[in-house]
């Protein structure tokens, strides 16, 4: 009886992990105490942590950080069950007039001012240094205007990454009826859309460093997201928004990093 309880608690840290990973507040705030008492078990007896650690990988999932909120979640790789791909932003947004294609660019454009090189995935994130919305609006130009360019037959973006840098600049960059701020009908509703949701999801943090300018600093979990599940379409986004083309992972499904 005892070893059919420990498995299910280890299910309902991992249950409310993928709640926290996905930032549900309203689960979060329900279930708080049951997970502080989860994650206390979990740090402390080393049997628990092992049947946790198993569920995981039946799952194909992995822990990418121990957090005070819950146990940071992410799937193995890109084929995994779990794993984000473009039709899922939306779904994850709830935004169901959201384009995927469009939210795919500016999610690579907001990795790559994080990690320009792969030497930032290396790097402790509190010696990354913090970025500003220009910076994505910055990255996301220099795209578009390098993607245009590339001959049709040139096979460094998957055919998915090409139609979503086609509908990119089909939008302006700034909503001409300033009276929105809210619908994806532009590059900043589509940035400050993203931004939000990850802030909203703990993987990246805001700082308001003087009134009215906001700093954008990336987690451990969002670094280790990156670097663990980031495939072709980041890094061919990339290379070709830096002008540095460097080894990438083999061409596969067009998928994103949050859980």
């Amino acid at each position: 009886m005892m070893e059919k309880e420990n498995i299910y608690q280890a299910n309902r840290l991992i249950y409310l992990s993928f709640a926290y990973s996905s930032g549900s507040k309203r689960m979060v705030s329900l279930h708080q105490d049951e997970m502080r008492e989860l994650i206390q078990r979990f740090q402390a007896e080393e049997t628990f942590q092992e049947l946790v650690e198993q569920g995981l990988r039946a799952m194909e999932l992995q822990i990418l950080a121990l957090e005070e909120g819950g146990l940071r979640l992410s799937a193995r790789s890109a084929g995994s069950f779990f794993a984000t791909n473009m039709t899922d932003y939306g779904k994850i947004l709830a935004r169901n007039i959201q384009k995927p294609a469009e939210l795919l660019c500016v999610h690579c454009a907001l990795a790559t001012a994080f990690f320009p090189t792969e030497v930032e995935l290396d790097i402790p994130v509190e010696d990354l240094g913090a970025i500003v919305v220009q910076d994505v609006f910055d990255i996301l130009r220099r795209f578009s205007k390098a993607e245009a360019e590339l001959p049709e037959d040139d096979d460094l973006l998957h055919p998915q990454v090409r139609t979503a840098a086609l509908r990119l600049r089909e939008l302006p960059e700034e909503n001409p009826d300033t009276k929105r701020t809210t619908g994806g009908n532009s590059w900043m509703e589509l940035i400050n859309l993203v931004i939000r949701h990850l802030v909203e999801s703990g993987y990246i943090l805001e700082f308001e460093e003087l009134p009215g300018e906001i700093d954008y600093r990336p987690t451990p979990a969002y670094q280790s997201a990156i670097k663990n599940a980031a495939v072709y379409a980041f890094h061919s986004f990339r290379g070709l928004a830096t002008g540095v083309i460097e080894p990438r992972p083999e061409q596969e499904e067009v998928s994103d990093v949050s859980a």
